[in-house]
């Protein structure tokens, strides 16, 4: 019995030694803002917040924090620590903002494009939100974007660095323009154009439309016959003339 608890006394010497080591290791990179290496993610999953994930390690944890707000800070404590244990800096952070936005989402892809609604926000805005797909944003949601004022002139605008959206109503009284639907939803090389049938009288064609909306494709075909151009006074040649060589002297007529 003795050599066994021995054995045991040990194990648990070497488990405390490892993991003040692992915990040294991982307090070091979370103090430069990088993830802990001797650590497994909580297999619970991440939180709906925008992407916080828990980790455990050798009598500590980790928590990364990665919230819709924009918080974006890592934590590291004992098994006790808690995610509310931060709620007043991260409502501080969420709350300590330089402009707000209202506008209705277009698309959702890994950002969003946004129609502004407002007097002083109008067009579209491509806005920078990591994991946008995988949150609960559907096109015509009326939203307020919550950023740092900075708004980079292009076309669409671009909104980059976003601190929080809120979600305000699940579909806006603002329709979306045929354009705006359009600009986002709609590529000309999704379009495949091909000349099935040309004819002296007349073309066929075969139009293919892969667009999530239907494109609004136009194009003009005309189809041209040779007449004399009894006008042409060419050099070396007289009015009317056909050389066989050249089609100067003959107009097109559609």
């Amino acid at each position: 019995m003795k050599r066994i608890g021995k054995i045991i006394g040990i194990i648990f010497i070497i488990l405390i030694v490892m993991g003040l080591v692992f915990f040294c290791i991982d307090y070091t990179r979370v103090q430069k803002g990088e993830k802990p290496i001797f650590c497994i993610a909580n297999p619970s999953g991440t939180y709906r917040d925008g992407g916080t994930v828990e980790y455990f390690g050798l009598g500590y944890k980790v928590i990364n924090f990665h919230q819709l707000s924009g918080y974006d800070e890592i934590k590291i404590g004992t098994w006790f620590m808690q995610y509310e244990d931060f709620a007043e800096e991260y409502e501080n952070y969420a709350n300590n903002l330089e402009a707000v936005m209202r506008a209705v989402i277009v698309r959702v892809d890994r950002g969003l494009m946004v129609m502004g609604i407002e007097e002083n926000h109008t067009g579209l805005y491509s806005v920078g939100y990591e994991n946008a797909e995988n949150l609960e944003f559907k096109p015509e949601q009326e939203i307020l974007i919550y950023f740092d004022g900075m708004i980079m002139e292009s076309y669409p605008a671009q909104i980059s660095h976003v601190n929080r959206i809120e979600i305000v109503k699940e579909k806006s009284d603002v329709a979306i323009p045929d354009k705006e639907w359009k600009f986002c939803y709609n590529s000309r090389d999704k379009v495949s154009v091909v000349i099935s049938e040309l004819t002296n009288t007349g073309i066929t064609l075969e139009i293919t439309d892969n667009n999530e909306k239907p494109y609004s494709y136009s194009n003009e075909y005309i189809l041209y016959q040779k007449v004399k151009n009894e006008d042409y006074t060419g050099i070396g040649y007289e009015i009317g003339e056909s050389t066989g060589n050249t089609t100067s002297g003959y107009t097109r007529n559609g």
